[in-house]
């Protein structure tokens, strides 16, 4: 019984993600062609994730909208153990975010082509001067006042276990003159597990905590910043371990 639940579950979520990809996929590569800005097809893949999350049993719960400055852009720094992170920032973080995310991602069908219509960057980690390339374009991009989301352990987690992240997201906040905003996502990894395809529905918590300056500070103290918010993250992922 549960076996046939999970096969229902799992197949209903490829069918929704597929046809919701095209039709919303095809109206944010429009919009952009109108809004060259990527504001509207952002907007566009914030209801193409929602729906997502709604029509397959998700529901999202966000708290710390407060610590969300709407007057300038932002670095939100977040764990990373699903798919479902993805979705749930973008359907529920109240905010113009830009993805920085593997290049490879971009070829997708319809989902690649609404990145590169909203504005989102990709990053060839295998080409130095490639990768430094896209961190200056994010650079130009938070300076633009757009936020941007980034994943510091570089993967999905395979257990939910957070992983040591990499160095750079201080470097780039400090570098754009932008706060950095620790984001914990609990439940998202029981949904889909990292390497499977198989969904097992289940809510999902984005907790938003106060953001944190490096502007001003030294190389070295900006790394502790780094530091600092992954112990906020994984203090709030023990915290609401069930």
């Amino acid at each position: 019984m549960k076996f046939l639940a999970t096969l229902f579950y799992t197949l209903r979520f490829w069918a929704v993600i597929t046809l919701l990809s095209i039709v919303f996929g095809t109206f944010a590569v429009l919009a952009g062609c109108v809004d060259t800005s990527g504001n509207t097809s952002h907007h566009i893949a914030g209801l193409w994730a929602r729906l997502i999350c709604r029509l397959n049993g998700i529901r999202v719960e966000i708290s710390g909208l407060e610590n969300v400055c709407f007057e300038r852009a932002q670095v939100f720094v977040a764990n990373h153990q699903s798919y479902f992170d993805i979705f749930a920032l973008t359907g529920y973080l109240p905010a113009q975010i830009r993805w920085i995310a593997k290049s490879s991602l971009f070829w997708i069908p319809f989902v690649g082509w609404a990145m590169y219509a909203e504005g989102s960057i990709a990053v060839n980690r295998e080409d130095r001067k490639s990768a430094y390339r896209s961190f200056l374009a994010c650079v130009e991009k938070i300076r633009a006042g757009y936020s941007v989301v980034i994943f510091p352990e570089g993967t999905r987690s395979l257990d939910g276990t957070l992983e040591p992240f990499k160095k750079g997201g201080q470097l780039l906040a400090a570098r754009a003159q932008a706060p950095m905003v620790p984001v914990t996502i609990i439940g998202s990894g029981r949904i889909i597990k990292k390497g499977g395809i198989a969904l097992r529905p289940g809510p999902v918590r984005v907790i938003i905590s106060p953001p944190l300056a490096v502007e001003e500070l030294s190389s070295k103290k900006q790394e502790q910043v780094l530091e600092d918010i992954r112990n906020i993250i994984q203090k709030n992922l023990e915290e609401n371990a069930s």
